[in-house]
């Protein structure tokens, strides 16, 4: 029997031929995918952290594409830092790197050839440890990590200041710990740490890349004037408490830093567009390249345009211009001369064409105000020295209460030099001088009769010590002395700080600093009408600074104060430059010939009565009190006063701020950064704001009344001394103002007009603390808080005087969490914020701004079609919280911007 085979092979005589064809196959199926393989690419790359440069193995490295952001392909870097992703077909992707103890970064724009390598070069990863650790500069003038610094600071990176459209920079800093910032416009706002804020605001010392940047002269932080793109920001650092032991004068209510990036670092061009509510429109250019590879370039600008929040104030005679406009620009020159020298060169400009900015004495409407700059910087290993000027030009700006132009070229030179030593790896010192040069020029239109003798010199030097006494304790000492021409006294600024950290990422701080704040030039030379006299205003209100002498009271022989009359011209035999016993009755005729010619014949119910009350007898002193009222520029009434706030004016000396602060930062399981601060601060010699020094003499209204029942009939008598005597606190019922207590060396071509100036109170104490947290809780999700409290927000009846207001609130939080998806290039934040009610006294506003609650919204997404395009919407105010933030502010609404950025 035949035995069947097993498989079904071919006969012998086709094997052949069958294992000839499976060969050819072969060959074929693998010619094919070696040609595929010719036509793919290859990505080379290498990952390393950004503190330090050092490569960083175990990176998730993958490639993506689409709007989902799918992973292509993947790889995980070396040792070395170094990956390699092979067989990538042509095209256009995008990297995204992904460690447990780093934040994800994307890398858009990277495009494949065939057959070629795309290299992306260098990717540097910030730990999360940095992220919430990171170098600062700002407290020591050298570069610290944030937790050993001797003082608090806060960081806002460039991330952050990028992803939120903003009128301007300092928008930035709402979430800081202890930070009030004030908005009372489009993108006018004041901004001071622990409160002491004011309209016309310069309390805080603001630098931009180490150069003071308020407005010369006027020390008076203008935020929208300062030439700055939201995409040339590296960081903002913020420094709560006292700095004088390093930068000397006005360094008493903190430090707020804006560092700028290096065209030598960060190269390449980013252009946006902005629109939304009120009619606003932005636009924003930064490019920066490289002449050589170390001489670096960058040219940035911004144009800004809207239509700020209507108000009226019933005191303006000149009309507001709602419509904000400005354009700014800056150059910067990098040259790196070896490996340890750098050479910067920067100027900038922006011009105010349309702005109503607040002040002391009322509301002023910028137009085309322009603040420019020049520096210098050099630096060589330890050594650091810069030069810059700072000029002013108010163009054609004026006072809305007033119509009067205010004109302002003023200068302010500065030369700085720093060095440091260090001896051994325990010990380090820095030392340094500042010579300061502010030259006002105002064509008498701020400082008046001072024009010509208003220039101020300010000369310090300053030194500090940093001991590692060991691995947990590092002692910081340090001392400052400066001189200033006008106020003639050398001051003294010592710091004291002991810092302890019981383990890695954790340290306590315990600080003791002195600080001081120099009398402005507006303080020292201020020569300027806030109101004009006129046919139906018998007496002016002047602006005045304080003199080297002071301001003196004269008084009668039993000390009481003597007054002077805007009358005089009705009373025979007196000038107005004439003292005059403190006794209204003296000038009855004038109050009743003003009367008479304010109503013609008096008509008084019950009948229409004809009553002539020059007929009746003159009153004595004794039948009729003198009444003392403060005119209040806010409503224009007048308040009554008691003749004991009449006051000698000294002249004005350093403001002297002693704070001890007790402190801790920590990080928590490497995710958690906690900051709590608390503090105490002693203040001497504190200058309250611009405020009336002069009462104004009334006949009192009851004793007016009772005289007047004498001859008339109680209503009638009562109808006469109000109108006669006024009501307190109506501003429709003012009643016939007599006299001024006015100092005998006033200022004023009028001597009787009402004075507005400045006084130094005694000592003020207060207490508060500073809560913040950051909570990485995952890639994805960032949590941040604050809360602030202050012990007080009214000083009452300081020295017997009247009230100063700190002008910021008892209480303060903020709370908001952070969505950065960086594979599909999609972030988010919402963040809601919390102000106390808080009574205000600046100038000539005066009254309290309701708390408020606010919602604040922003959604950001990197276009799938080019991920270097980026569409953000941002809303402040989300729910449309009508608000006050300041008084004589307008009501503040919510406000929409949508920004298109490009990158390239």
């Amino acid at each position: 029997m035949e035995t069947l085979p097993l498989t079904n092979s071919p006969p012998r005589r086709y094997r052949g031929r069958w294992l000839l064809c499976l060969a050819a196959g072969l060959v074929l199926i693998l010619g094919a995918q070696g040609s595929a393989l010719a036509q793919q690419g290859t990505v080379t790359g290498q990952v390393v952290k950004a503190e330090d440069g050092a490569p960083i193995p175990d990176v998730a490295v993958e490639l993506v594409v689409g709007v989902a952001g799918r992973a292509q392909r993947s790889a995980v870097t070396g040792a070395d830092g170094q990956f390699r992703i092979a067989n990538v077909d042509p095209g256009s992707y995008s990297l995204v790197f992904t460690h447990v103890a780093y934040r994800t970064k994307r890398v858009d724009g990277l495009d494949v050839s065939a057959g070629a390598a795309a290299s992306v070069g260098t990717v540097e990863l910030t730990s999360i440890v940095f992220q919430l650790n990171p170098v600062v500069v700002t407290v020591s003038r050298t570069q610290e990590k944030a937790l050993d610094s001797p003082a608090s600071v806060y960081t806002v990176d460039s991330e952050a200041v990028q992803e939120r459209p903003a009128t301007t920079s300092v928008e930035h800093v709402r979430g800081v710990p202890g930070v009030d910032v004030v908005t009372t416009g489009l993108s006018q706002h004041n901004v001071v740490a622990r409160g002491y804020n004011n309209v016309f605001s310069g309390a805080l010392f603001v630098l931009t890349d180490n150069r003071w940047a308020s407005v010369p002269s006027l020390r008076f932080n203008a935020y929208n004037l300062i030439p700055l793109t939201n995409e040339d920001v590296e960081r903002i650092e913020f420094v709560l408490g006292p700095g004088s032991a390093l930068y000397g004068p006005n360094v008493d209510k903190g430090v707020m830093h804006l560092i700028t990036r290096s065209p030598l670092d960060h190269q390449g061009g980013m252009v946006s567009a902005t629109g939304g509510e009120r009619e606003v429109v932005q636009g924003t250019l930064r490019y920066a390249g490289l002449f050589s590879d170390n001489i670096g370039y960058k040219v940035s600008g911004t144009y800004f345009r809207g239509d700020d929040w209507k108000m009226s104030d019933p005191f303006e005679i000149r009309s507001r211009d709602f419509q904000q406009e400005r354009f700014s620009g800056d150059l910067r020159l990098d040259f790196r001369l070896d490996d340890v020298s750098t050479l910067i060169l920067n100027g900038g400009a922006t011009r105010l064409g349309s702005s109503v900015e607040m002040t002391g004495i009322g509301a002023a409407q910028a137009d085309d105000w322009t603040y420019s700059y020049l520096q210098a910087r050099f630096r060589r290993g330890n050594l650091f020295a810069q030069s810059y000027i700072n000029l002013s030009d108010a163009g054609d700006s004026f006072l809305l209460r007033t119509g009067q132009p205010v004109s302002d070229n003023s200068l302010l030179y500065v030369g700085q030099i720093q060095h440091g030593a260090e001896l051994g790896e325990r010990q380090r010192f820095i030392y340094g001088a500042d010579v300061i040069r502010t030259v006002p020029k105002t064509k008498t239109s701020i400082h008046g009769d001072n024009e010509e003798n208003d220039n101020i010199t300010e000369v310090g030097g300053y030194v500090q010590s940093e001991t590692e006494l060991s691995p947990q304790f590092d002692l910081v000492l340090a001392g400052r002395a400066d001189y200033h021409d006008v106020v003639d006294e050398v001051v003294l600024s010592p710091r004291a700080a002991l810092v302890f950290k019981p383990a890695d990422g954790h340290s306590l701080r315990a600080t003791y600093n002195r600080a001081f704040s120099q009398p402005t030039s507006v303080n020292l030379f201020l020569d300027l009408p806030s109101l004009e006299r006129s046919p139906t205003q018998p007496f002016g209100v002047h602006g005045s600074g304080v003199p080297e002498t002071g301001f003196t009271f004269q008084r009668d022989g039993s000390g009481v104060p003597m007054m002077r009359t805007f009358w005089a011209d009705l009373v025979p035999g007196v000038s107005e430059q004439d003292p005059l016993p403190l006794d209204a009755t003296l000038l009855w005729g004038v109050a009743v010939g003003v009367l008479a010619q304010q109503t013609g014949c008096l008509e008084v119910p019950p009948e229409p009565t004809c009553v002539d009350v020059s007929a009746l007898p003159p009153p004595t002193a004794a039948d009729v009190y003198t009444q003392l009222r403060s005119l209040n520029q806010t409503t224009r009434a007048f308040d009554d006063v008691n003749v004991s706030t009449v006051q000698d004016i000294a002249k004005l000396k350093p403001t002297i701020t002693n704070i001890f602060e007790v402190g801790y930062k920590g990080l928590i399981g490497d995710r958690l950064l906690v900051g709590l601060d608390v503090y105490y601060t002693r203040i001497e010699d504190f200058i309250g704001p611009l405020r009336t020094e002069t009462p104004t003499v009334f006949l009192e209204r009851e004793s007016l009344q009772t005289y007047l029942e004498r001859f008339l009939p109680t209503e009638q008598a009562a109808q006469i001394a109000a109108g006669m005597a006024g009501i307190a606190g109506d501003p429709d019922l003012t009643g016939i103002p007599l006299a001024t207590i006015s100092p005998e060396n006033t200022s004023a071509a009028n001597p009787a007009d009402i004075l507005l100036s400045y006084r130094q109170f005694g000592d003020v104490d207060m207490w508060g603390l500073d809560l913040g947290f950051t909570l990485l809780a995952t890639h994805w999700l960032s949590i941040l808080g604050s809360y602030s409290f202050a012990s007080e927000k009214l000083f009452e009846n300081l020295e017997g005087v009247g009230d100063i207001a700190l002008n910021s609130p008892q209480h303060k939080a903020i709370l908001g969490a952070h969505y950065r998806n960086e594979r599909l290039g999609l972030r988010a934040e919402l963040r809601g914020r919390y102000v106390d009610t808080f009574p205000v006294s600046s100038g000539v506003y005066e009254g309290t701004v309701p708390s408020y609650t606010l919602f604040d919204a922003q959604v950001s997404y990197a276009l799938p079609i080019s991920r270097s395009t980026e569409l953000t919407v941002a809303a402040t105010n989300i729910f449309d919280n009508r608000h006050l933030e300041m008084v004589g502010a307008p009501v503040l609404g919510r406000l929409v911007l949508v920004r298109l950025r490009q990158s390239f």
